[in-house]
């Protein structure tokens, strides 16, 4: 028989033989139930867990880390390579707990302001939220990983795991209503050569390549017998994943154009407002006028010296039914007529005596809501909950996505967190969106070190790239901005004040890759991997 690969598993031996003194830095055969080896191999795994967790929740917002994300994939999956699938899982929760509860350490804050709860019950509900959207999609492909890592060639283990990473961010998406807070590749949004390929596969595109360089070289290392091995192996086994990130550099830098080159097309400016209201004032009577004015002045100031053709206002900016305040009704009507297309704002509507929704709603300068938006991803226990008194009407999903018709084109309005789910960002743009528009209201979940806001806006960068729509961000308290259709944060309102901004925007056409075919790579990826490698893969089966 021939010599096997470097790197690769000793073949099984015939029934009775005597088994093969294993090679210097081979993977060994998962020890008896039990061993020693075992619980030795699952300890180096879960310190190893722990350790990426750490390393990914320095590499997002609100730390400068983002080269930290380029070792989590190495270090979460291959001390994994070979273990049981049980304790694989158990390395997949770990995992989880500790970037969940680093990542969205604001999410207990967040449960203390918005549900009241006690911080017990706080601190359960956010282990409980990450053992759901965390554990499950990490332990599934952590699981997968050392059940099959080790029966493929070692230079396939690299691309199998990128794959993997891919298919557990698409889970993390969409299972359960899908969490896909700060991906891997959310990390990378100032990398701007690196992210644009987003527009060909999305976020998941740069969570891609990450992970396979990542992985690549820490099997390569693993592997490797001597340095003279290494340096042998280095160009079949490093190859691909550099070609492939050279590749996307070289991309990222053809594509984005110097600021402001070639965009002579339609063009309107914008102006934001964050009124910076704190979230005691909301829903109380008492405070609505209070509130109403707070916005009118801000946007008075706005529009003094420069005139836009919109203004945009939060989310939750107007607290009240349009339909039931008249009298606030025209106070809106007047800081409509500041801008020819109106005054867009956040706030509720009825769409019956029951049954409420969170709403983008189009002003005009004679008080008439010329156009309107429903939020149509609740958040789960918080907008999606029933009003359980049934003294005021509940919330309910908006029907479908559409484009809101103003003047000066069509606004592709998301609500809150809706931009991080791409899928509802490239409807909008199928729908005919020209400029992507995001109302949000981050302070329920601003902890004070703005970590949460500010992982919120690097989300939207790439909803940017892959429509290749400029993005309008504005927020109740920060963070407020300017993005353009290549990722570049052109300008943003400081956080935890009121201000404004007004930013010429460009209305753009045509449908990139990722809107027209979406996430289809990664199932065909994944049909290619089984196809390729199952010969193999079935060949090496004990």
């Amino acid at each position: 028989p021939a010599p096997a690969e470097p790197g690769a598993s000793p073949a099984p031996a015939e029934p009775g033989a005597s088994p093969a003194p294993a090679e210097p830095g081979a993977s060994r055969a998962p020890a008896e139930p039990g061993a020693s080896p075992a619980r030795a191999g699952t300890l180096r795994a879960l310190a190893a867990a722990v350790g990426a967790g750490l390393l990914y929740t320095v590499a997002c917002p609100p730390y400068p880390f983002a080269a930290a994300a380029w070792f989590v994939p190495a270090l979460l999956m291959v001390p994994c390579r070979g273990l049981a699938a049980w304790r694989a899982l158990l390395c997949g929760a770990v995992f989880s707990l500790v970037m969940g509860t680093g990542v969205t350490g604001w999410a207990f804050h967040a449960s203390l302001e918005y549900f009241e709860f006690h911080r017990l019950a706080a601190g359960a509900f956010v282990v409980a939220v990450w053992m759901v959207y965390g554990a499950i999609p990490f332990g599934l492909m952590l699981a997968a990983y050392a059940r099959w890592a080790d029966r493929l060639p070692s230079a396939a283990r690299a691309p199998f795991a990128a794959w993997l990473w891919v298919a557990m961010e698409w889970l993390r998406t969409t299972l359960f209503t899908g969490m896909p807070w700060e991906l891997l590749s959310h990390s990378q949004f100032r990398s701007l050569w690196l992210v644009q390929v987003a527009d060909l596969g999305g976020a998941y595109a740069v969570s891609f390549l990450v992970a396979l360089a990542s992985v690549a070289v820490a099997e390569w290392l693993r592997d490797g017998r001597s340095a003279p091995a290494l340096v042998r192996s280095a160009p079949r086994r490093l190859a691909p994943a550099a070609v492939l990130l050279v590749a996307a550099l070289v991309y990222g830098a053809r594509t984005e154009p110097q600021y402001g080159a070639g965009d002579d097309g339609p063009s309107a400016r914008v102006a934001i407002v964050q009124g910076n209201v704190p979230n005691a004032y909301r829903w109380q009577r008492s405070h609505m006028e209070r509130t109403l004015a707070t916005y009118v002045r801000l946007t008075a100031e706005a529009t003094r010296a420069t005139r836009p053709d919109i203004v945009v206002w939060p989310e939750n900016a107007v607290d009240f039914y349009l339909e039931r305040e008249p009298m606030m009704r025209s106070q809106l009507a007047a800081a409509a007529a500041r801008a020819p297309s109106g005054l867009l704002i956040g706030s509720p509507r009825l769409a019956s005596a029951t049954e409420a929704r969170n709403s983008a709603q189009l002003v005009a300068a004679n008080g008439r809501v010329l156009a309107s938006y429903d939020k149509q991803h609740l958040v789960p226990f918080a907008e999606a909950s029933a009003d359980e008194a049934g003294a005021e009407p509940r919330y309910a999903a908006g029907p479908r996505a559409e484009p809101m018709l103003a003047s000066i084109g069509r606004l592709g309005t998301m609500i809150c967190y809706e931009v991080i789910f791409p899928r509802l960002v490239s409807d909008l743009v199928r729908q005919g969106a020209q400029v992507l528009v995001n109302l949000s209201n981050d302070s329920w979940l601003d902890a004070g070190d703005g970590a949460a806001l500010e992982q919120h806006f690097s989300m939207a960068v790439f909803r940017a790239i892959e429509t290749r729509r400029d993005l309008v961000r504005v927020a109740s308290r920060g963070a407020s901005g300017f993005i353009d259709a290549y990722g570049r944060i052109i300008e943003t309102v400081p956080r935890n004040t009121a201000g404004t901004l007004v930013e010429r925007v460009r209305l753009r056409g045509g449908l990139t890759p990722y809107v027209r075919f979406g996430d289809a790579w990664i199932f065909l990826f994944g049909c290619a991997i089984v196809v390729g490698l199952r010969p193999w893969a079935r060949a090496r089966t004990p």
